[in-house]
């Protein structure tokens, strides 16, 4: 029988099931995926961070030990069922890097965060993603079931084996249009800029993002330290220059963590 704490929506274990605590942490790192992607993405990441960073990798419902749950495809339901988890999380320094649906994600963390006068995030590393202001990809979760799938094979990112094992895409087609959902929510009228720095990284190899879509994050921000960097490899090049993506995110982690309090 689970625990309390365990069954709870809102319980850390659930949210952040690879966690490691540190005893006496400088700063946690919020790390969300891309769309049908989990908290595998970030295994061993925690090596190619600066002491004292605590990794917290984000897995959403719907997927691995969280299959059984159903998928959140509504970006302001997700983060009302996010926010609590991570709240206890946020008595230390923190940032958030968010992959390509992760992107949206975290910047709408940081929205809602700055919105209730809340603790804000040391930066945002934002990746593989334009704003939403900006983004201007045909929205694929509506479609038909052919349809959508021959666009999930566009974007490179589900594993062949997945299409070919029926019972296996019909287990996950449901979280991907979710994902998808998320990924693109359009903005509000007149969002908030926030008031934090932004990392952005990118590829200029990337089919579905143009290198200009990444400089408008400025917008998004009153801050003046944006940055922009790219990487080869395409929408996918944080499997293919994770060690190149990681000596970016420690340098500005360094930064960011001798301004913070």
């Amino acid at each position: 029988m689970q625990s309390a704490s365990n069954s709870s929506p809102h319980a850390p274990d659930r949210w952040f099931p690879t966690r490691k605590p540190l005893t006496d942490p400088r700063l946690r790192l919020f790390c969300l995926p891309y769309a049908g992607g989990s908290v595998a993405i970030y295994n061993q990441w925690s090596q190619g961070l600066p002491a004292g960073v605590e990794l917290c990798p984000v897995q959403l419902p719907g997927r691995e030990r969280r299959l059984s749950e159903k998928p959140i495809g509504s970006l302001p339901a997700l983060v009302d069922a996010l926010l609590p988890a991570i709240a206890p999380l946020l008595d230390r320094p923190f940032a958030f890097f968010g992959y390509s649906m992760g992107a949206r994600i975290s910047l709408e963390l940081a929205r809602r965060l700055q919105a209730r006068n809340g603790p804000r995030p040391v930066g945002l590393f934002l990746g593989a993603a334009g704003p939403p202001s900006v983004n201007t990809r045909e929205p694929i979760h509506h479609l038909p079931e052919p349809e959508f799938i021959a666009q999930l094979r566009r974007y490179d990112g589900t594993p062949e084996e997945i299409f070919q094992h029926r019972e296996l895409l019909e287990l996950v087609l449901p979280m991907l249009r979710a994902d998808f959902g998320i990924a693109f929510t359009e903005d509000g009228p007149q969002p908030a800029k926030l008031e934090v720095p932004i990392s952005v990284v990118g590829s200029p190899d990337d089919k579905h993002v143009p290198t200009a879509n990444l400089e408008r994050w400025r917008d998004e921000t009153r801050s003046e330290d944006v940055r922009v960097r790219l990487f080869p490899g395409g929408h996918f090049f944080i499997k293919s220059q994770r060690d190149a993506l990681l000596a970016h995110i420690s340098e500005d982690l360094n930064r960011w963590m001798g301004r913070a309090p």
